[in-house]
């Protein structure tokens, strides 16, 4: 038997020492040095008594101690063992080498750049998400908790995900979510956004679309509404029942003929609300009379224009219901066909502004904003202050007939609703229509 394991079976065999040793040993793995102090508190009669033997002094008396290194050093050097190193000791104590904290913590990101750097190598098309997760961009958080949790299924989870971006849907073709999931992961729940998949692949989407500057921010937490834009954007669906259009005062064809749906609405003067699965049947779409159609986001604006509508033939008007949902753009993309000319009206805050520059920029020609001027939301301003999260969503307008409005925005500092403008946006319907 060497004298270190001679001395390391002693101070093993003594129980006074059970709490010193570890305790040095975490402070050495603190510090990266043998070096500073420990205390225990509420000693224990067989670690007085194996103190006071040690260190030759007296602890019987004490209900604390603090014992430096330079103290277990001094008392070792008094014994047969004096040549032995400490940092030996309490490794042999321990039963391995020793990593410092700092040595530990370079280990882990050594391993982490690696662990990213394989993902990126063998994931060269969604290199730069890789990238912006592994260098803890916004919204990564949770994947990096996940790094730490369970590093092999976090390499699962980016790989799917980075199977997804590569098969995206393409062109006008659309997938419903649960097909999506089944045909990359064989399940179909794998993108369910109530896991921590779906919600990697949507802060992948997400990532996608701020860099082309479709978006301002990247958003840890979405409502189910903005979850289900992000997906339509990438022409991915949770739902094609769900995801609708309210319309009336519109004709069109299908493949088979005149769209009889819309006719019996029409003699009804009844609004439908148009899922996805029916919009994509149709060929053509027009409106009933004249060649404009009205588009509005509210609801309550919506049912309010038809109430107080004074035409025996229905006005052609779409509610979008907030977000622009797939089934509202492939209607208006329908209309631009045709050389409809639409005219747009959304409230004035960050997303409505948003809403009307998307539309505009997707069809410059045919798309005119519809009561958009600064007179009108001087005439529609409410008293509802806009948080800092929705003014940063003014920063992504750029459309030179939406600057005006929006300085007086950021100045102003409130929102405008549509309500105001009912009386002025049916004015406008009765002399265009």
């Amino acid at each position: 038997m060497t004298q270190l394991h001679e001395f390391v079976t002693y101070l093993k065999e003594e129980s006074g020492f059970d709490r010193l040793l570890p305790k040095l040993i975490e402070r050495y793995r603190q510090l990266g040095r043998i070096g500073g102090s420990v205390k225990l508190t509420h000693l224990q009669p067989n670690e007085k008594m194996a103190f006071t033997t040690f260190f030759r002094k007296d602890y019987t008396h004490q209900s604390s101690a603090t014992i430096s290194f330079a103290l277990f050093e001094k008392a070792l050097s008094k014994t047969k063992y004096a040549h032995l190193e400490i940092k030996d000791i309490l490794e042999a104590y321990a039963g391995e080498k020793l990593v410092t904290k700092v040595e530990e913590k370079e280990q882990y990101e050594l391993q982490k750049e690696a662990f990213f750097q394989q993902l990126i190598d063998e994931n060269p098309h969604a290199s730069r998400w890789l990238h912006f997760v592994k260098n803890k961009g916004r919204g990564t958080r949770f994947l990096h908790s996940l790094y730490d949790e369970n590093c092999q299924l976090l390499r699962a989870i980016l790989q799917h995900v980075c199977q997804a971006l590569k098969k995206l849907p393409s062109g006008n073709r659309f997938e419903r979510l649960p097909f999506f999931a089944q045909k990359i992961t064989k399940n179909p729940h794998a993108f369910d956004l109530d896991g921590e998949q779906g919600k990697a692949l949507l802060h992948a989407l997400q990532f996608h679309l701020y860099e082309k500057g479709e978006i301002s921010f990247i958003y840890s937490q979405l409502t189910s509404e903005e979850a289900n834009d992000i997906l339509q954007s990438f022409h991915l669906l949770r739902d094609d029942l769900l995801n609708f259009v309210t319309c009336i005062g519109l004709i069109g064809t299908t493949k088979k003929g005149d769209y009889e749906l819309f006719q019996a609405a029409n003699r009804e003067q009844a609004a439908l609300n148009l899922p996805l699965r029916e919009v994509v049947k149709l060929t053509t779409c027009r409106p009933i009379m004249g060649n404009a159609v009205f588009i509005v986001e509210n609801s309550g604006v919506c049912s309010t224009i038809l109430d107080r509508w004074p035409f025996p033939e229905p006005p052609p008007l779409i509610c979008t219901h907030g977000q622009f949902k797939l089934a509202a753009l492939l209607l208006i993309d329908l209309l631009v066909k045709e050389n409809v000319t639409i005219y747009y009206s959304g409230d004035f805050d960050g997303e409505g502004l948003q809403m009307a520059q998307r539309l505009k920029k997707r069809s410059p020609e045919h798309v005119k904003l519809w009561r958009y001027s600064l007179k009108d939301y001087q005439h529609c301003i409410s008293n509802k202050d806009l948080e800092n999260e929705r003014l940063s969503r003014l920063n992504m307008i750029d459309l030179p007939e939406l600057m005006e409005v929006k300085e007086e925005m950021i100045n102003q500092k409130k929102a405008g609703y549509q309500e105001e403008l009912i009386d002025e946006l049916i004015h406008d319907m009765k002399i265009i229509c």
